[in-house]
């Protein structure tokens, strides 16, 4: 059964649906159960880092007195 599956996946393609584990990420074929190579996931996540953005200071007002 499993060759007749194989077959058909050859000739009409895969139906690859993506598949995560733990430390891993892949396609895998619903149909013949092929797995692709896939990515591997790394625990820890990047540190990102900014400039701090500063306000740019307002601009004084000019006051008018009229007596």
């Amino acid at each position: 059964m499993g060759s007749l599956k194989r077959l058909i996946c050859a000739i009409r393609g895969h139906e690859d649906y993506l598949h995560f584990e733990k430390d891993r990420v892949y396609l895998r074929c619903v149909a013949c159960g092929y797995e692709s190579p896939g990515w591997t996931v790394e625990n820890h996540r990047p540190v990102l880092k900014f400039k701090a953005r500063t306000a740019p200071a307002p601009a004084p007002r000019m006051v008018k007195k009229i007596a």
